[in-house]
């Protein structure tokens, strides 16, 4: 038990300490004041202000970031876990939640990407294009959609298809079920919570900014 709480306080700090680096390299080299002004978004629409309350958000964003990701990767650990019970499949919590920790890390080969790709393509880009820009996703095959749909098609992406397969693969290595049983897990728990996930983020998306939808 000491080994497997060990291991999760590890991975967790070599995962959000990659994550706030990244964060950090997007704040001072993309998301700048001046990009939000060249957007023609303004942070408080007050000229004269907009450095303080840069300044401001930049003292939140990265506990922000922390306390998202802690919630995503217990929720998503409870929701697997919950699949395993509900196969008469009993493995302790801490092990479901190290194994969606070590998964996650994926989803920072696309973040590492995204920096580099857009500060060479877009060198004069917009906040827009930056909302746009994910690598390998259904977004990327459409040229023109509504805001609305911006976060559902960057969803459905190959990292995110090849998640499913790493959770199978990290269910399999804690259970004594094989990989096909394991996928069958993913599949029936965590996927369908997933598109609830985005119907839900899609529906506030409208609700908050009715007139990008």
């Amino acid at each position: 038990m000491n080994s497997t709480r060990n291991l999760i306080l590890v991975s967790l700090g070599l995962y959000f300490g990659l994550s706030l680096i990244l964060v950090s390299i997007t704040s001072h080299f993309i998301l700048t004041i001046k990009f939000f002004e060249n957007s023609n978004e303004y942070l408080s629409g007050i000229p004269g202000q907009e450095t303080g309350i840069y300044n401001s958000l930049q003292k939140y964003l990265y506990l922000s970031n922390i306390l998202y990701g802690i919630f995503k990767l217990t929720l998503i650990a409870l929701i697997i876990n919950t699949g395993l019970y509900l196969s008469d499949v009993n493995v302790a919590f801490g092990k479901t939640f190290l194994i969606t920790v070590l998964c996650e890390f994926i989803f920072l080969v696309p973040a590492i990407i995204k920096i580099f790709w857009f500060k060479h393509y877009y060198p004069n880009g917009t906040l827009t294009d930056w909302h746009r820009v994910y690598i390998l996703s259904a977004l990327s095959l459409v040229d023109k959609v509504p805001a609305d749909w911006y976060y559902p098609l960057q969803t459905l992406n190959v990292f995110e298809v090849a998640y499913w397969f790493l959770l199978a693969f990290g269910i399999k290595k804690i259970s004594k079920l094989n990989f096909d049983q394991s996928l069958r897990i993913v599949v029936l728990s965590y996927v369908p919570a997933l598109f609830v996930w985005i119907a839900f983020i899609s529906f506030c998306t409208v609700i908050l900014s009715p007139g990008n939808a």
